[in-house]
């Protein structure tokens, strides 16, 4: 059984400030007089600060004892955080921004050893890397993802995606999470290791509804014991070059040479060099 207090998503949005105490006296000051003034600077609003975050502690568990499960525990926690979160039903949801569920989530909350073996079985038997390496590629963790969450690899709930700087990536990963409400796996570790992001802070355009936005950071969950991230908030600089168990790098490994079922890519030259994501599209 699941245990623990359900913190539920939440949004938050910092409102824009009021209009300074001097501008208003500068404004009485005019009117008074009748008399121009010449060189005031009108007063700019600062950019709305958005945050937003999946993250249920009942959802998580570790990877350990394999060490080489890092995709299919971060599986059995995303689809974990989508049920808690309340994506559960096909149907209207009046409070999504989404308003349509696709389709009915299959998946239900389960935290356990064995659950995260199979998951790990199928993503290797459906996934584009060579059977001699351990774990499996994006491919195989989007095909998991898919099939235990929502019945079939092809469902077309979430994809792999590759991006040429870190900047496009992060603002995709914001723009999934905001629009779909469900976490987003990363490849770090220049590809050897799985992630979450289940949750973010920008400026600018709320990313449920707009691209103009700056990304300030993300919340990262990751499934190895040792490194004991779970909704850990790291700015955007940080990501890009700080720690190295919590960096977000290109992808790096040449070992996925075969040709995807679904999206017909190769993965080698699908994901070499870029910031590779797992992200909910619809």
């Amino acid at each position: 059984m699941l245990e623990g207090v359900r913190p539920g998503l939440h949004w938050r949005m910092a409102g824009r400030p009021a209009i300074a105490a001097n501008v208003v006296a500068l404004a009485a000051l005019m009117f008074s007089t009748g008399a121009p003034v010449r060189g005031a600077a009108a007063p700019v609003d600062a950019p709305a600060t958005w945050t937003f975050n999946v993250y249920d502690q009942r959802a998580v568990r570790w990877q350990d004892p394999d060490l080489t499960a890092c995709t299919a525990a971060s599986t059995e926690m995303m689809l974990n955080m989508i049920f808690l979160g309340g994506d559960v039903e096909a149907g209207v949801d009046a409070a999504s921004p989404r308003g349509l569920f696709p389709t009915a989530l299959l998946w239900r909350p389960n935290t356990t050893y064995a659950q995260q073996e199979t998951i790990l079985a199928y993503a290797r038997a459906n996934m584009t890397m060579s059977l001699s390496s351990a774990g499996t590629d994006p491919h195989g963790w989007r095909n998991a993802l898919n099939y235990y969450g929502w019945g079939s690899m092809s469902a077309g709930v979430y994809e792999d995606s590759a991006y040429s700087s870190l900047d496009a990536a992060a603002k995709a990963v914001v723009v999934s999470l905001a629009r779909y409400h469900r976490p987003v796996g990363v490849l770090s570790r220049a590809g050897r290791h799985s992630q979450i992001v289940n949750g973010y802070t920008v400026m600018g355009d709320d990313p449920r509804v707009g691209n103009d936005f700056t990304v300030v950071g993300v919340y990262v969950t990751d499934p190895l014991r040792s490194d004991a991230t779970r909704n850990t908030w790291m700015s955007l600089r940080n990501w890009q070059s700080g720690p190295t168990d919590l960096r977000f790098t290109p992808y790096l490994e040449t070992d996925s040479p075969y040709v995807d079922r679904i999206d017909g890519r190769v993965g080698k030259t699908e994901w070499y060099e870029r910031w590779v994501i797992i992200d909910a599209v619809r």
